[in-house]
């Protein structure tokens, strides 16, 4: 969202089960300008490349077996391919992503800013 803009600048929509249920949390990459995490209400923590796909998930991932609610997501500033995620039972979970979503690609940047002027067409 932009705080002037009246509606999502982008917006995705899962088709199908990962996002059955609330969304918790949602994070930007601090490497990657088009890839942003968020856990949900079924113990999933959803990556997304717009760069690949607006509307499906590039990974998707159970982060815990009995599917009670993750909380939160962090991103590691300093090593790109960690993140963190928290669940209700208390459970703090360390995943190491792969180098095709924590490697920067040239022209990112400006491929965002594409997608974002396009939204308010």
């Amino acid at each position: 969202y932009q705080r002037r803009a009246r509606e999502a600048v982008v917006s995705t929509q899962s088709t199908g089960e990962p996002v059955a249920g609330y969304v918790f949390a949602v994070r930007w990459s601090p490497s990657r300008p088009l890839v942003f995490g968020a856990t949900t209400s079924n113990g999933s923590l959803l990556i997304y490349d717009l760069r690949k796909s607006r509307v499906a998930p590039v990974l998707q991932l159970a982060t815990n077996v009995s599917k009670s609610p993750t909380y939160t997501l962090a991103f590691n500033k300093r090593r790109a391919e960690l993140l963190c995620t928290g669940d209700a039972k208390g459970a703090v979970k360390v995943w190491k992503l792969s180098d095709s979503l924590v490697s920067v690609v040239p022209g990112e940047d400006k491929m965002l800013s594409r997608i974002a002027a396009s939204s308010y067409d």
